[in-house]
């Protein structure tokens, strides 16, 4: 059998400069692999993807602005996914109080007061309010006993009894997101940043200890450890957002265009062609080969593609909903990656095509180009090309 070659069809949103960058780790991870083919490009995003110069973006806001917002989302980033986290952290002994390990035989001590105060509130008028603004009255009761029955709240207040307007405000945001963790159980809406605040400033307005700020325990952990977070995250996700919408709405509309450069790039590769396609470019290659027989091409790659999931909601351009592929559609392989959101299981709707787990260990957006360059993926490839499936 001739040696045959490997056609790499870039995804969405992808242009040149990074699509050239692919293909060099790509072909270094697939000689590492001893794959034995030549890999030829296929770059269709420069010549037929969208052109975006982001003017219909808003304005970056200013450094100040753009500053506190990133700390309070990365405050709550971490509160909404572990309410008790603020607790946990003021519950460190910090050895500055002044009575600390001193046992008081007269009575409770002050922080078990204010345990007992909370413990004993009674939701005021203007709380129950706010509760019911968010179809919330029938979760406080709920959140109330997971948060105050945590021995974390209790360890928070005792050690923080020469301060504690930090456990009463650490307690009141452990409450709201308890809320909130309750509402999504619930399929309620999340609650929005400026009720989850009115609900905090409430109950310590009720409690009488309206304080403003947070711990400097958490906001030290948040500012080395939240808010660089959050502001890569966005960045990608604007990175993913912007040109690959683009290029899936172009292509939902003229995809023809670019599923006949795929074409006439296949007939200039040496054959057998194996196609290697990314995310929307699977999803082009899915299309071409449903439509019509190829001789060149030998089998189909799909790498972290939504060709299932358009076809299952009907939105696959060569397929009416339910239809079934041609007689005679290449063998086809689909990766995926629990990590990567826009990668799906292919078999349960494609039952000739064969799906293939791995696992970069990477978050998403990162985890939906991570493919090129794992090592579990190109020996997968060289398998299913040899046919020692």
């Amino acid at each position: 059998m001739p040696q045959g070659s490997i056609l790499l069809v870039h995804g969405t949103g992808v242009r040149l400069g990074k699509y050239e960058k692919s293909l060099e780790v790509a072909e270094k991870t697939a000689s590492e692999c001893s794959l034995g083919r030549n890999l030829f490009p296929c770059a269709w995003g420069d010549s037929l993807g969208v052109e975006f110069e982001g003017l219909s973006l808003p304005d970056v806001p200013t450094a100040e602005v753009e500053l506190k917002a990133e700390e309070d989302l990365a405050q709550w980033i971490w509160i909404l996914d572990d309410p008790l986290v603020e607790l946990s952290l003021l519950g460190i002994p910090d050895g500055s109080a002044a009575n600390a390990g001193v046992l008081n035989p007269e009575g409770p001590t002050p922080a078990e007061q204010n345990l007992e105060q909370v413990r004993a509130y009674a939701p005021s008028l203007e709380f129950r309010q706010l509760l019911a603004r968010g179809g919330l009255e029938d979760v406080w009761e709920p959140a109330r006993t997971r948060i105050l029955s945590d021995k974390v709240t209790e360890r928070a207040f005792e050690a923080s009894e020469h301060e504690p307007q930090e456990a009463f405000r650490a307690l009141a945001r452990a409450l709201v997101a308890q809320l909130h963790v309750e509402a999504i159980s619930r399929s309620r809406p999340a609650l929005s940043a400026v009720h989850r605040e009115k609900l905090v400033q409430r109950l310590l307005i009720d409690w009488k200890q309206q304080v403003f700020g947070i711990s400097d325990r958490f906001l030290k952990f948040v500012a080395r450890a939240g808010t660089r977070y959050v502001r890569d995250r966005r960045n990608a996700l604007n990175a993913v957002a912007a040109l690959p919408l683009g290029d899936v709405l172009l292509y939902q509309t003229n995809g023809a265009k670019i599923r006949s450069f795929i074409k006439s790039k296949i007939e200039s590769c040496p054959a057998p062609v194996t196609i290697v396609a990314h995310s929307l470019g699977g999803m082009a290659c899915v299309d071409l080969l449903a439509l019509g027989d190829i001789p060149q091409v030998d089998g189909l790659v799909t790498l972290g593609s939504q060709s299932s999931f358009m076809h299952e909601i009907g939105s696959l351009s060569s397929l009416k909903p339910g239809e079934k592929l041609r007689e005679g559609f290449p063998r086809w392989l689909n990766v995926f990656d629990r990590n990567d959101f826009l990668s799906f299981f292919a078999s349960r709707i494609f039952p000739n095509a064969i799906d293939f787990e791995v696992a970069s260990g990477q978050p998403f957006p990162e985890s939906h180009s991570a493919y090129f360059g794992n090592e579990f993926v190109w020996t997968r490839i060289r398998s299913f090309i040899t046919g020692r499936e």
